[in-house]
């Protein structure tokens, strides 16, 4: 559910009210990139670390970056369409960034344009579920590597195909491989596995989303002393793993139950968990 008002190109509009036409690109061509950020009890979890993807997805994309694109600009942007939709505690802060003009596949120039919406949050967001997630592995379409892999890419159809996919097997979420066979990420979030003490996620090489949560977990794993490895992932690692879990910006830290017909333990994500969220709590 979305609330009544979001920016668009840095004024506050009403999202009731018509605002693109047909020759927008992303609606075209997919010409754009998102960022999606979290409001955690009044307090934005890791904002420098999600404008600073931000920027480097729009360098990738070969967006013109505008002067006014900075930390501090969409900051002040966010508070005041907190403040128009009365939000004080916790949201989905979502920020498009597409490719401005017409064009055909050739744009006509790369100058950008941008709207900023807020979303509710999930009610179980950042807390431990003991029941667990099921999830399945999509394998009818793969992730192609390129430059923008990392990014949160207007073209997101693969995980458009496999969000439809684990619906329909009655699943919680869905592995993603990549053009290689290996495991990039799932469907909104990214994957980390135990094995032997060692917690292991796929590289970034492997085409894996560079996630925001993924990306302070590893440090905060490192910190802790917990041997950590980011590297190729084979479909065969995932049902010989001890344990399974996922990570994004908007839920925290969710324990894999099930894949398939593995089953997995969850001493090692449990702990890492409250660990982790306490850490947060003293930021």
């Amino acid at each position: 559910m979305s609330y009544p008002n979001f920016i668009l190109n840095g004024k506050v509009v009403a999202a009731d009210q018509p605002h693109f036409i047909s020759s927008n690109r992303a609606l075209r061509y997919g010409d754009g990139l998102f960022e999606g950020m979290r409001l955690l009890n009044g307090e934005f979890l890791f904002y420098e670390n999600h404008f600073e993807r931000l920027l480097n997805g729009i360098k990738a994309l070969g967006f013109y970056t505008p002067e006014n694109f900075t930390s501090a600009y969409f900051f002040k942007l966010i508070s005041e369409l907190l403040i128009a939709n009365k939000i004080s505690t916790d949201a989905i802060i979502r920020i498009q960034i597409y490719r401005a003009n017409a064009g055909l596949y050739e744009p006509l120039n790369d100058e950008v344009e941008f709207f900023i919406e807020t979303f509710h949050v999930a009610a179980d967001s950042y807390t431990w579920n003991e029941t667990g997630i099921a999830i399945g592995l999509f394998d009818e379409w793969k992730k192609d590597f390129n430059p923008a892999m990392n990014f949160k890419t207007c073209n997101s159809q693969v995980y458009v195909m496999a969000s439809r996919w684990k619906r329909e097997a009655g699943l919680d979420d869905a592995l993603i491989l990549n053009s290689n066979g290996s495991i990039a990420d799932a469907t909104s979030s990214n994957i980390f596995l135990w094995k032997q003490n060692k917690l292991i996620t796929p590289a970034l090489s492997e085409a894996c989303i560079a996630g925001v949560v993924r990306k302070n977990l590893i440090a905060f794993a490192k910190q802790n002393n917990i041997e950590t490895e980011e590297r190729i992932i084979s479909i065969s690692e995932i049902n010989e793993a001890d344990e399974l879990f996922l990570t994004n910006i908007s839920k925290g830290i969710r324990w894999v139950k099930s894949c398939g017909e593995k089953q997995y333990a969850n001493a090692k994500t449990k702990q890492l968990t409250f660990s982790f969220y306490k850490y947060l709590n003293r930021k």
